[in-house]
C-alpha cells in the first residue's frame, strides 16, 4: 500500500506529497516485472521505473537485490502452493496434481522461475513437497502407505505431472482446459497409485509369511 507525506517548506507552503513505499509494495512491484519481462531482468532499476521512484525504497526495505529476489522466489512458491492446496476434485492428491499443471498454465513466468531456471530454488521446492505429504494423508487409502512409500509414489507421480505440466507451459498440449487436465491425471494417478498399494499389500504379506 503506497503512503504519502506531506512536507513542509520554510516559507509555510506545502511541497507535493512524497510516496512512501513499504516492503509489499517493493515485492508486489517485483513479482509484476517478473511476469511481464522474465525473473533475469528483475532489478533495482526495473523497480524504481515500475513505481516510478528511485532505487532508493529498494534498498530501503532489502540489503541487496539477491535479498529481494530470494522474497519474490519465496512468493511464486507461496503462490503455487495455493494452486496445489484448492480443492478440484474430492481427492487431495489428485489436487496437488492438478494445481501443479494448472500454475504451469496461468503463471508461465513464475513456473519457468521456479522450475526451468537456475535460481536455487531446491529447498524451496523441499518445503513445499512435504506440504503435498500432509496433503496426501488426507487420502484414506495413502494413510496404510509408509512415509517412504509415500514418498515413492509422490516422486514418480511428480514426474508424470511435472512432464505434463511442461508440455501445457510450453503450448505442446493444446487442450488446457480444466476437465481435461483433471482426467489426464487422475488417469495416470490412478496407475501409479494402484502400483503402490499393490506393492505395499505385498510387502505386508512377506513380513506376516502369509
Amino acid at each position: 500500500m503506497l503512503h504519502y507525506k506531506c512536507n513542509l517548506k520554510h516559507d509555510g507552503d506545502y511541497m507535493p506529497p512524497k510516496m512512501i513505499f513499504n516492503k509489499s509494495d517493493i515485492i508486489d512491484s517485483s513479482l509484476g516485472i517478473v511476469r511481464e519481462k522474465g525473473f533475469k531482468q528483475l532489478s533495482a532499476r526495473e523497480v524504481a521505473r515500475k513505481l516510478s521512484s528511485s532505487t532508493r525504497p529498494v534498498y530501503e526495505h532489502f540489503h541487496s537485490m539477491a535479498e529481494l529476489k530470494k522474497s519474490v522466489l519465496q512468493k511464486t512458491v507461496d503462490l503455487l502452493y495455493d494452486y496445489v492446496t484448492r480443492h478440484y476434485t474430492k481427492n487431495a492428491f489428485l489436487n496437488t496434481g492438478v494445481g501443479y499443471v494448472l500454475y504451469a498454465r496461468d503463471h508461465k513466468e513464475f513456473f519457468k522461475v521456479i522450475f526451468l531456471e537456475d535460481n536455487d530454488a531446491s529447498v524451496i521446492i523441499d518445503e513445499m513437497l512435504k506440504k503435498i505429504d500432509k496433503e496426501m494423508l488426507k487420502v484414506p487409502c495413502l494413510k496404510e502407505l509408509s512415509h517412504k512409500e509415500r514418498k515413492s509414489l509422490l516422486k514418480r507421480s511428480w514426474i508424470y505431472t511435472h512432464g505434463f505440466a511442461v508440455m501445457v507451459f510450453s503450448g505442446y498440449i493444446k487442450n488446457n482446459q480444466d476437465n481435461y487436465i483433471i482426467r489426464m491425471l487422475s488417469e495416470g494417478g490412478a496407475i501409479f497409485i494402484q502400483d503402490a498399494l499393490r506393492k505395499h499389500s505385498e510387502s505386508c504379506v512377506a513380513a506376516t509369511g502369509k
